[in-house]
């Protein structure tokens, strides 16, 4: 099921009224734009007309605790995408980020819906995907003009967002699903295209700041970042960038 709206607030926010009134997994919330489109920490994910920004409802078959790792497979479900149909290079920034040519393309949020069981709690993962994709970088606000960019710029031809839409959920599904046996072949795929290995990365937690090395991620998806000292973390939420950024 596909729920298309022209302008809402948010898609993620949709999804989740729509499971708390017990829709079934696979919905998709989609729209042409969002007024108050969810980021990661909280900030707004600005997204003009021409983009495809979309949730979608799973009910994945992990352990609760293997959750954060949805949001990595998904990030490599859109590389797999954006490599196969359109034969561009893109990579991901952990945890949420897609690049391409050092810019942002497309976001990821992934959020819980906790539900009780009776062998112990589920979560009904909502999966939000904000691509841009037929609009250019002039359409959004002059401050993140530098950051991003967009399929049309790369492409120089608009594409088909239904298409689209259907490609990336399907490769969602995939990916999500190679979670339960394959967890470890998804997490060298995704390391094969970690836009922070190997490189000089600055880690911003509430008043803590890292400077080191990105290393990859963990098996519970972590970040590994290497201080120059030697001293090995493993980090989760905060924000993580490259040192020159």
């Amino acid at each position: 099921m596909i729920l298309h709206y022209d302008h809402i607030d948010s898609t993620n926010r949709v999804a989740k009224d729509l499971i708390a009134e017990g829709t079934p997994s696979g919905t998709i919330v989609r729209a042409a734009a969002q007024s108050a489109g969810k980021g990661q920490y909280g900030r707004v994910f600005e997204s003009p007309q021409g983009g495809l920004y979309f949730s979608l409802v799973l009910e994945p078959d992990l352990p609760l605790d293997q959750s954060p790792l949805i949001t990595l497979a998904t990030g490599l479900a859109c590389l797999r995408v954006l490599e196969g149909q359109f034969s561009l290079s893109p990579l991901i920034k952990w945890p949420n980020d897609i690049y391409l040519a050092g810019k942002k393309v497309a976001g990821i949020l992934c959020e819980n819906v906790i539900k009780p069981g009776l062998d112990g709690p589920t979560a009904t993962v909502i999966v939000g995907v904000g691509m841009n994709a037929n609009n250019q970088v002039s359409d959004f606000a002059d401050e993140i003009q530098p950051l991003i960019t967009t399929l049309f710029e790369h492409l120089h031809h608009r594409i088909d967002l239904d298409v689209l839409l259907a490609d990336l959920t399907r490769a969602i599904v995939g990916q999500v699903t190679r979670l339960k046996h394959e967890r470890a072949i998804v997490l060298t795929e995704w390391q094969q295209a970690d836009l922070l290995m190997g490189r000089s990365v600055v880690y911003l937690h509430d008043s803590r700041s890292l400077t080191g090395t990105g290393l990859g991620v963990t098996a519970q998806g972590t970040y590994r970042i290497r201080e120059d000292s030697g001293l090995e973390h493993q980090v989760i939420g905060g924000q993580l960038r490259l040192s020159s950024a």
